[in-house]
């Protein structure tokens, strides 16, 4: 599933994210269907716990400034920055990625950086 797509806008893409991120809270039972049906829709119920946007644009500068409002098009580069924070757990987890856009698969600039626990600590035992 690509939903940071060229074509829409980062406001549609962040609202397709943000339903994704209310069907896993569900699934982890973080929030129920009660919170779903009283949330703010300015404050929808996954804010608790996906606090941030789930992607910016990236450009000369790490925040350069794009439009909201203008379609995303191929050529563009944003991060991917998916995050759960659940503080009566004292935890938190993000995860960012940078892609190029493109018209079917995107160029995942960080494909050979190492994310997984094992492979974090080999590179960390290296000399």
């Amino acid at each position: 599933m690509n939903i940071l797509r060229s074509r829409i806008n980062i406001q549609d893409y962040h609202k397709e994210v943000g339903l994704i991120m209310q069907s896993k809270l569900l699934g982890l039972d973080l929030i129920d269907q009660t919170d779903v049906k009283n949330q703010d829709p300015k404050w929808p119920a996954f804010k608790k716990y996906f606090l941030h946007g789930a992607s910016h644009h990236i450009g000369w500068d790490v925040h350069d400034v794009g439009t909201i409002y203008a379609p995303i098009t191929v050529g563009m580069v944003f991060t991917v920055g998916p995050e759960i924070y659940i503080p009566e757990k004292g935890i938190g987890i993000r995860l960012e990625n940078n892609v190029v856009i493109k018209e079917k698969v995107h160029l995942d600039l960080m494909r050979n950086i190492p994310i997984e626990p094992e492979e974090i600590e080999e590179l960390m035992n290296q000399k």
